[in-house]
């Protein structure tokens, strides 16, 4: 523990000596492992709203546009413009193999760039910064196929992207240092093998994915739907590491925000912060699964944002054993595969605090276009011309009673149940990724339970016509 805390006094002082960085003296670095979230932030005594709690020089960032190696091989990033006067980048013409390493994304840019300083030990300016960084994970990426079976039928399994990230960085970070091991070695410097560099492209990429901030648009969501590393943060923007924003631990419910200016970065309180409160970021509206998949944790209050997925395989087979006749066929190209269910959550307000209600509000429109193309020839019903509003009526009604049984289906594809999950978490012994996994798995048994009493109003909203005349003639002949 001392050396922690050493580590994070070292950093603070380093941070605080950057030309044009300023430190808000009631906050303080500290340790809170014993709470799960590595180093943090906590106000020690009281702070307005409004506050600039610290600034960072963009200088001081980890960025392409920061790194020497922009300098030294700048044809293997991304469009990056940075030619002498004679237009010359430094390489040989003709120079197929440099064309070949080139980084298709700003995602692996920064991987590039984060490799190069870490191997460069003493002689990079962000050595002191490195020392603070984690050496393990709790992302998915780091999880053995025991663990990751407590995630029972969570569709976040299939998202992990392990072998994709290993076969990325062996083409492509891999062959970068082979080449040019005079760049990404000092001299004297001993050199890592091939797994020892692909190690440490996954362990600079985690880093990335749990700390990294876009640098140009920094009101833009990140895309939270992709898998795996390959595809997160695909875009053109430029990333960064920023240094001591990063040490910020983020829930659903935050404090803070980082405002991104023309030279400065600044993080500033939205509203007071009360000594002893911890200083929160925001990643996101993330459900859970992709809170732990990104960033290796879970939390109670980003469970209003959870999702659960719906393969169409279960719902397909549920419509074949209720149609013997003729179903519409779907375009393969057209067709999607699965849909998500969630809630209508809302967003935090400007002071970072969520006002808005959670509610299952409806199944994905997509959802019901899909089952009513297959199941409206079987009813006898044409889409193509239109079908008139008792027709509508009938689809409506038997979309829901499809989902009906498509729910219990997805739920009884998971191990335990909500009751048993919930128990297992009041156990104080459940630590750890297992107990992660039961949080995200319960989160999804939730949603399904909202789902499934959702839907007998809509049954009885939708029933056919026939059924709510014989209704009404019954209740008029009691009277």
């Amino acid at each position: 523990m001392a050396d922690f805390q050493a580590k994070s006094d070292v950093f603070l002082n380093w941070f605080k000596s950057q030309s044009g960085a300023t430190y808000d003296s009631r906050l303080q670095l500290t340790d809170l492992r014993d709470r799960g979230a590595g180093r943090g932030i906590i106000a020690t005594s009281d702070i307005p709203a409004e506050t600039d709690l610290f600034t960072i020089p963009r200088k001081s960032v980890i960025s392409v546009e920061n790194s020497e190696l922009s300098k030294k091989l700048p044809r293997i990033f991304t469009g990056l413009k940075n030619l002498d006067a004679d237009g010359d980048d430094g390489m040989a013409d003709g120079d197929d193999e440099e064309e070949s390493l080139s980084m298709p994304d700003p995602w692996l840019d920064l991987i590039m760039v984060m490799v190069y300083e870490y191997l460069q030990g003493d002689n990079s300016a962000w050595k002191t910064y490195f020392e603070v960084l984690p050496n393990s994970f709790d992302t998915l990426m780091f999880w053995g196929q025991s663990e990751l079976n407590e995630l029972q039928a969570s569709a976040v399994k299939d998202k992990v992207g392990k072998e994709s990230a290993d076969e990325m960085f062996k083409t492509k970070v891999l062959p970068v240092v082979k080449a040019h091991e005079d760049v990404f070695y000092s001299a004297g410097a001993q050199k890592l093998s091939d797994e020892q560099i692909v190690e440490l492209a996954h362990r600079m990429g985690s880093i990335i994915m749990a700390y990294a901030f876009d640098l140009e648009n920094n009101e833009e969501d990140e895309d939270d739907e992709q898998e795996g590393w390959v595809q997160d943060l695909e875009g053109t923007q430029a990333m960064g590491m920023v240094p001591m924003a990063d040490m910020l631990n983020a829930d659903a419910e935050f404090n803070a925000h980082l405002n991104h200016g023309e030279d400065t970065l600044t993080m500033t309180s939205l509203r007071e912060i009360k000594a002893g409160e911890e200083v929160l970021n925001y990643y996101g509206p993330l459900p859970n699964c992709d809170l732990l998949r990104r960033y290796g944790y879970t939390s109670a209050k980003h469970s209003r944002y959870d999702v659960v997925e719906v393969p169409w395989e279960i719902i397909s087979s549920t419509i074949d054993k209720r149609f013997t006749g003729k179903k519409g066929a779907l375009d393969e190209e057209e067709m999607e595969e699965g849909f998500v269910l969630e809630r209508d959550s809302g967003e935090p307000d400007d002071t970072g605090i969520n006002t808005h209600p959670t509610k299952f509000v409806g199944f994905p429109e997509e959802l019901e276009e899909q089952v009513c193309q297959v199941i409206a020839p079987a009813m006898g019903i044409s889409l193509d011309k239109g079908p008139n509003k008792v027709q509508r009526r009938q689809l409506k009604h038997t979309f829901f009673e499809i989902m009906d049984a498509v729910v219990p289906a997805r739920l009884a594809q998971y191990g335990t149940t909500v009751e048993q999950d919930e128990q297992l978490l009041k156990n104080t012994d459940l630590e750890g990724r297992h107990r992660m996994a039961v949080s995200v798995r319960l989160g999804e048994k939730q949603l399904l339970k909202e789902a499934k009493a959702f839907i007998p109003a809509q049954l009885e909203k939708y029933k056919p016509v026939q059924e709510e005349e014989e209704g009404r003639s019954a209740k008029r002949q009691k009277r």
